[in-house]
């Protein structure tokens, strides 16, 4: 019995040891699947973890730029507005220009038309000033030799006449 029981006891060890050695196996099993799992999902955290950051940059940039481009678009509404205000007054102001133009030629034909009528005036009068000088001399020369007659049939009378 003593052999029984110590080969009990030997069976019993060999139990123990054999399920310390299957349990051992098998959570070193475990932790090594579990090592895996971990390690493959802080690779796949650090990825996304890179990937948040980049796509967080970019949104960021894209941010900015689109703070920049509603700033552009405001400031680019402002100028076509100033520039479209510009515009109309310009050519309310062409228009008002095109029409003082319009009556300032039609002023400017009438003179010309006052002028030219003038003109043919003061030549008029001009050449019948020179008929008028040339009847005055006609007439100055016609005295003088009506004078000079007188004054011939004076010396014809007396003698001692003087002219």
């Amino acid at each position: 019995m003593r052999k029984n029981v110590n080969l009990l006891m030997l069976v019993l060890v060999l139990i123990v040891l054999l399920s310390i050695v299957l349990l051992t196996t098998y959570y070193q099993s475990n932790f090594k699947n579990i090592s895996e799992t971990y390690e493959t999902t802080a690779e796949e955290l650090s990825k996304i973890s890179k990937n948040f950051t980049t796509k967080l940059t970019e949104l960021n940039r894209t941010t900015t730029e689109l703070s920049v481009k509603s700033t552009d678009k405001k400031k680019l509404e402002e100028l076509y507005n100033r520039l479209k205000a510009e515009r109309d007054k310009l050519y309310t102001e062409l228009t008002a220009t095109q029409e003082k133009l319009a009556s300032t030629t039609v002023l400017l034909e009438q003179t010309e038309s006052e002028l030219s009528d003038a003109k043919y005036d003061i030549l008029k009068k001009d050449i019948e000033i020179a008929d008028l000088d040339s009847a005055v001399t006609n007439q100055k020369n016609r005295i003088n030799a009506l004078n000079d007659d007188i004054c011939s049939l004076n010396k014809q009378i007396n003698p001692d006449y003087t002219c």
